[in-house]
C-alpha cells in the first residue's frame, strides 16, 4: 500500500502529453494538465473526452480554464483567417476578386454585414498592428474580449502610439477581468494622445440624450447617454437616497435606487414653477373606460407615452390625490371622440370599486339608445401613484391641480372612479374600449 499523500499519475506530462486513454482513466489529472499547458491541437483530443461528472469540483474548474484557453487559441487562429480574407474575397464562383468580404463572412458566420465588418476589422488590427496581443490570445493568456477591446480602441492611432498603448496595457492583462482591462485601455488611450481624447469627448458629448423604451409587464427602460461627471452625480444622489431605510421596508438596495429616481422627478413635477409644455402644466395622463374604473370590467387603460397598462394599475393611479379627471364621450363602435369634457374633477376620497354597492347595478345595465360611452382621462402632478407597501418617499412639494370648477361654478363630484396620476397636459386620448351606458351618465 502506498503511503498517505502520495499521488501516482497514470501518465508523466514531462515526458509525453496525455492521450485520450489517459483522459478516460485519469480525467482529473488530465484536466489539471490541460488547464496549465499552452493550448493547442494536442490538448483538444484528451480534453474533449473528459466527462465533467467524473471529476470533482476542483477538476471541473480546471476543465473550465482549459476550455477557455482552447477557445482563445482557436479565436487567435480565426483572427488570422479574417485578416487574410479582409479585402480579398472572391465572388461566388471563386474566380473574381470583389469587395464583398463582409457579406460573405456575414453569411458564413450568420452575422449581419455590420457585425461581420467589425470582426474583419478586429482581425486585421490584431494581425497587423497588435502582434503581442495576438500572441497572448493564442497562448490562452487573455480572452478574445480583451483583444477585441484593445483593437477597437487603437483604430484612430498610428503605429507608434498603438505600440505604446499595447505595451502599457498588456502588463497585467492576464490577471484582469474584461472590465478592469477596459479601464486600463481607457487610461492608456488618454495618456497616449490627450488632445485627441478631448476632441473625442467633445464629439461624444454632442450625442448626449435620454431615451425611454416601453417594456412588457407595465415596465419601461430609461436609458441615458451622459457625460461621466453627470452620470457620477446621478449615481451619487441615488446611492445616498437609497440608504434611507425605515423599519419594515423590505426593498433591496436596487429597488430603493429605482424608487428614489422616480421620487426625485415626482418632487419636481409637483413644483408649481415647473415650465409649461405646449401651454399646459406637465403631467402624466392615463385614459381609461369609466366602466373599467368602477370595476365593471378589466379593459386595458392607456398611459400616454407608454401604451396599454392593466386596469388594476390604472385604478391605483386613480387614487392619487393630486390628480384631476376629465370625461370624454366616445362612439362605442368606432372609438371616435364625440364630446370633450370641459369640466375637471378631483378624485373622490374613496374611489368606487366593483365591491361598492352603488356601482354593482351599473355593471349589469345596458346602453339603451345611447350612441356614446364614457371615457375618463386623469392627470397627476405629485408623487407616484403606485408604491410597494412599507416604503417611504421623499417629501413632495404640494402639487397643484386644475381648479375643480366649471364656467358655471363648482363642478359636481363624479359618481364613478377614474384614473389619476401626476398632472399632465389634459389633451384627451380617445379609447377604443366601449363602456356601459350607466358610466356615460357621469
Amino acid at each position: 500500500m502506498l503511503p498517505a499523500g502520495i499521488i501516482i499519475r497514470v501518465f508523466d506530462p514531462s515526458t509525453r502529453p496525455p492521450t485520450v486513454l489517459d483522459a478516460l482513466t485519469a480525467p482529473g489529472d488530465v484536466a489539471v494538465w490541460a488547464a496549465t499547458v499552452a493550448p493547442g491541437a494536442e490538448v483538444v483530443g484528451p480534453l474533449a473526452v473528459i466527462d465533467p461528472a467524473k471529476v470533482d469540483g476542483v477538476g471541473q474548474i480546471d476543465l473550465l480554464v482549459a476550455y477557455e484557453r482552447q477557445i482563445a487559441w482557436l479565436a487567435a487562429a480565426q483572427q488570422r483567417v479574417l485578416a487574410e480574407l479582409d479585402g480579398s474575397a472572391l465572388d461566388w464562383t471563386g474566380k473574381q476578386s470583389i469587395d464583398y468580404t463582409q457579406e460573405q463572412v456575414g453569411a458564413a458566420l450568420r452575422l449581419s454585414p455590420g457585425h461581420a465588418a467589425d470582426r474583419l476589422a478586429v482581425g486585421r488590427i490584431l494581425v497587423d498592428r497588435l502582434p503581442t496581443t495576438l500572441e497572448l490570445l493564442e497562448g490562452g493568456e487573455i480572452t478574445y474580449l480583451h483583444a477585441k477591446k484593445l483593437a477597437e480602441s487603437v483604430v484612430a492611432f498610428d503605429a507608434k502610439p498603438t505600440g505604446e498603448i499595447e505595451e502599457r496595457v498588456l502588463r497585467r492583462a492576464g490577471d484582469q477581468t474584461v472590465g478592469q482591462f477596459a479601464a486600463s485601455v481607457r487610461r492608456a488611450v488618454l495618456a497616449a494622445d490627450p488632445r485627441r481624447a478631448e476632441q473625442r469627448h467633445a464629439d461624444a458629448l454632442a450625442e448626449r440624450r435620454v431615451v425611454v423604451t416601453p417594456k412588457p409587464d407595465g415596465m419601461a427602460e430609461l436609458w441615458a447617454w451622459l457625460p461621466a461627471e453627470g452620470a457620477a452625480l446621478v449615481k451619487t444622489v441615488l446611492d445616498s437616497l437609497a440608504t434611507v431605510k425605515t423599519p419594515g421596508d423590505g426593498r433591496v438596495i436596487d429597488q430603493r435606487r429605482a424608487d428614489a429616481l422616480v421620487d426625485v422627478f415626482a418632487r419636481v413635477l409637483g413644483d408649481p414653477n415647473l415650465p409649461e409644455h405646449h401651454g399646459h402644466r406637465p403631467a402624466i395622463q392615463v385614459t381609461i373606460a369609466a366602466s373599467t374604473l368602477v370595476g365593471c370590467d378589466e379593459l386595458p387603460a392607456e398611459l400616454e407615452g407608454y401604451g396599454p397598462i392593466t386596469a388594476a394599475l390604472a385604478r391605483r393611479i386613480a387614487t392619487d390625490p393630486t390628480g384631476t379627471w376629465r370625461r370624454l364621450l366616445t362612439d362605442p363602435a368606432s372609438g371616435h371622440l364625440m364630446e370633450y369634457g370641459r369640466s375637471t374633477y378631483r378624485p373622490p376620497a374613496t374611489s368606487p370599486t366593483m365591491s361598492s354597492p352603488e356601482t354593482e347595478p351599473a355593471c349589469s345595465r345596458t346602453a339603451e339608445g345611447r350612441p356614446d360611452s364614457a371615457i375618463l382621462t386623469t392627470a397627476r402632478t405629485g408623487a407616484p401613484a403606485v408604491r410597494p407597501a412599507n416604503t417611504t418617499c421623499i417629501p413632495y412639494a404640494n402639487g397643484t391641480t386644475t381648479p375643480n370648477t366649471t364656467p358655471a361654478g363648482p363642478s359636481p363630484a363624479p359618481t364613478t372612479a377614474a384614473t389619476t396620476g401626476p398632472h399632465l397636459p389634459t389633451t384627451p386620448t380617445p379609447s377604443t374600449h366601449p363602456t356601459t351606458a350607466d358610466t356615460a351618465e357621469l
